[in-house]
């Protein structure tokens, strides 16, 4: 059995008189708890020690399969996480079950003549009576199980009934009309936020104009932003049906498109989706984050009207990802969208696996249980037999490599259908006096570019106004108390914020350290950006995209119509605009901070930097014409030379080669060990026993052991953190480690080959 959210990386056996298979949702007692617990192996044989029976079968009938099974035990052993908590992936939150447990006397001699609950003998009768009548089968134990209710808030919606020509017909005050010109930008708008975006001051005029039947006003729980549609394009170039064909000619095991930005890679997925939907199969479609689902589900809808789509991910209510979990379950759903979680959806008829922007650090899950949900699709294409396509402009370094060795299957796209590759051009910051954010070159080029009526997009590495907060007397930055990280200021709000943990605190008007008032804002992030550019342009529309203005799938889809309507002239944002965004309007793109993403501490810096910019200038060209402007205070940097010819084939020949000599994946596994404790001393103690009791045992098996080591985040949420670095052999056998470590499991965090984190 693996135990339900279990930091430990053991199974435990149990006997049970009932039937059951691999993959079922059972009820066991373990450590005096009822908790859930996975069937993992059923056998006959005997051990050799006592064992505790399984209480109750959870669910009426399995929901997993051999296959699923198979998964969870291989991704468990690939990242070294706790199996219990890879089981608990396949299912949705809320699907818990409260258990209840009741005495059922077997004796006419006790006290007790009626079923009574539990706890209530237990008071009564006390805890070792109780124990003692169940051992001398005075009493019987039985458990009733009830499923979780889950509370469902519903909203109110607000749309148009009349169409523009209809209500030309019909007088309405100011106010009204207001409203309704508003509604024309969207086809449906939660009421609350109407009123929000309008500054009303009751809902009157929107209960009036319903009376007359202009609007609609309903209430759902499970309303989708739906109606948008992007019409599909039938016709593929010569190019994209050559890849195609490849593809569907050999259509099994791993096929990874290298496309540039904007060559069409969509195309090509949509029409292989075709072929596996009119075979009566499912489709599983992944992209990194939330906001790329809007867009996606669009031109998905577009392309293929009377297809059950359904979207996937962490921002729905555990209502409606249940009810979307059983249907695509039942094979109710033909494609699902959706983000990292989705993978362990068990799909009944899947019969295809497509993962765009397959580069994305967002694929790798940073909590416990840690996972790359790409590398969980290829695991599962193997065990289903299915394809997977996996596609991106920049693809992971690893991958490209598989790739060009034959492990997976290479294809090209270079010549974008529409438009053309953006220009790209270096700005050299060392030479921009006075131009410390966004330089002249670059505010000059906008100016230009809002008389052509084109839109802008300003990628910015960090949100927030200013970095970070510095004593200029005595040097002393301010931090989180609960994390060793500097607190971000926001202008918006007027406070200080930790970005890890959620800390805020008004900002100090006296250093803590030494009570200077010499206080400085250092560094700069989205917020501060958009300042600058409403100061520089103060009559056009500028919109910030970052993750303290878009909270929702919902905000994100009316930010993208805003854009789509050429009501959004200049957009700052974060890497939510750096990817998969597709707005012919758009004429170029600034990259303000290039620099920054080069520096991470990261073993994948460049990579992650080259990724970035690359994607970034994409967003550009899309239409006919295109322009990205680069800023940098490094412009001979190999990674920024290699950016501005958009040569990414150049960018892998020297990587790898780096990679090669210094023994980085994939030449190697990386496992990072991090051990927490909220004594520090206590923690540091703890990483040396194992560094040294790995050091005395396994040390043959790995290239290289480091550690412990102070991380680059020394506490987080207040519990302090060591850290010990192992760099494996690619034979280096994992079950090994596994067994080492399982006697530590629940003291330390164990992430492999994570990509993406800065621990």
């Amino acid at each position: 059995m693996a135990i339900s959210g279990s930091p430990l990386l053991d199974t435990f056996t149990y006997h049970t008189d009932f039937p059951l298979t691999p993959g079922e949702r059972v009820v066991v007692d373990f450590a005096n708890r009822s908790v859930v617990a996975y069937v993992v192996e059923i056998t006959d044989e005997l051990p050799e020690f006592a064992t505790k029976p399984v209480l109750q079968k959870l669910d009426e009938k399995p929901f997993l399969t051999s296959k699923d099974v198979e998964l969870a035990l291989r991704i468990s052993e690939r990242f070294l996480c706790p199996v219990g908590k890879i089981f608990d992936l396949f299912f949705p939150p809320g699907k818990v079950m409260n258990v209840k447990s009741f005495v059922v006397p077997q004796s006419q001699e006790l006290p007790i003549k009626d079923i009574i609950p539990l706890t209530a003998a237990r008071e009564k009768f006390g805890a070792v009576t109780i124990e003692n009548w169940k051992k001398s089968r005075k009493i019987r134990i039985v458990h009733s199980y009830e499923q979780k209710k889950t509370r469902v808030q519903k909203k109110k919606f607000v749309r148009l009934r009349l169409s523009i020509k209809d209500l030309e017909k019909i007088k309405l005050t100011d106010l009204q009309r207001k409203v309704v010109e508003h509604l024309f930008s969207f086809d449906v708008i939660e009421v609350r936020e109407l009123i929000k975006n309008l500054d009303l001051k009751s809902i009157s005029p929107i209960q009036t104009l319903e009376k007359k039947g202009i609007l609609e006003v309903f209430e759902d729980e499970t309303y989708e932003f739906s109606d948008w549609t992007i019409a599909p394009i039938d016709e593929l170039t010569s190019e994209q049906r050559r890849v195609l064909n490849s593809i569907v000619y050999d259509f099994k095991g791993v096929h990874l498109i290298y496309g540039l930005t904007g060559t069409g890679k969509t195309e090509v997925y949509f029409k292989a989706m075709e072929k596996v939907l009119t075979e009566g199969a499912q489709v599983l479609y992944l992209v990194p984050e939330v906001s790329l689902t809007p867009q996606l589900l669009a031109r998905v809808k577009g392309t293929f009207p009377g297809r059950e789509v359904r979207v996937y991910h962490s921002y729905l209510s555990k209502a409606k990802r249940q009810g979307i979990w059983l249907d695509a379950h039942e094979g109710n759903v033909d494609i699902i969208i959706g983000t990292r979680s989705s993978i362990w959806i068990p799909m009944r008829k899947l019969g295809l696996i497509i993962v765009d922007e397959e580069h994305d650090a967002s694929f790798y899950q940073q909590s416990s249980p840690h996972y790359d949900a790409v590398e969980v699709a290829v695991e599962k294409g193997k065990l289903h037999n299915i394809p997977i396509i996996l596609g991106s402009a920049t693809p992971r370094v690893t991958h490209y490599f598989r790739a060009i060795e034959g492990e997976y299957k290479l294809h090209k796209l270079k010549h974008r259908p529409v438009g053309k590759l953006p220009s790209l051009e270096l700005i050299d910051m060392r030479k921009s006096k006075g131009f410390y954010v966004l330089s002249k070159k670059a505010l000059e080029e906008i100016k230009e570019l809002l008389k052509d009526e084109k839109q802008i997009f300003v990628f910015v590495h960090r949100k927030g106004f200013s970095n970070y907060v510095v004593c200029t007397n005595c040097g002393t930055v301010i931090k989180c108390p609960n994390c060793d990280i500097s607190l971000t200021y926001h202008r918006h709000g007027n406070i200080l914020k930790c970005h890890y943990c959620g800390f805020t605190t008004p900002p100090f008007s006296n250093c803590p350290n030494c009570g200077s008032a010499a206080l400085s804002a250092r560094g700069f992030g989205t917020e501060r950006v958009e300042y600058e550019l409403r100061n520089f342009f103060p009559s056009v529309k500028i919109i910030r995209l970052d993750k303290e203005t878009i909270e929702s799938p919902s905000d994100y889809e009316k930010a993208l119509r805003m854009i789509e309507q050429e009501d959004a002239q200049v957009v700052v944002g974060t890497k939510m605009i750096a990817k998969g965004l597709d707005f012919p309007k758009v004429g170029c793109v600034i990259v303000v901070d290039s620099d920054r993403l080069i520096n991470l501490p990261r073993y994948d810096a460049t990579e992650n930097a080259f990724q970035l910019i690359t994607q970034a200038s994409g967003r550009s060209g899309r239409g006919t014409f295109g322009k990205t402007l680069i800023q940098s205070f490094n412009p001979d940097h190999p990674v920024i030379q290699n950016a501005v010819e958009n040569d990414f084939e150049r960018f892998f020949e020297t990587e790898i080669k780096t990679r090669e000599l210094l023994k980085y994946p994939p030449f190697s596994y990386f496992v990072e060990m991090i051990v927490e404790h909220v004594d520090e001393k206590r923690c540091q103690k703890k990483a040396e026993e194992i560094a040294e009791l790995i050091g005395k045992e396994f040390s043959e098996q790995f290239f290289e052991i480091h550690g412990p080591v102070v991380p680059v985040i020394k506490k987080f949420k207040g519990r302090f953190r060591m850290k010990i670095f192992l760099k494996l052999k690619p034979e280096a056998s994992m079950k090994e480690l596994r067994e080492l470590i399982k006697k530590h499991s629940a003291q330390i965090d164990l992430v492999v080959d994570g990509i993406g984190g800065m621990l």
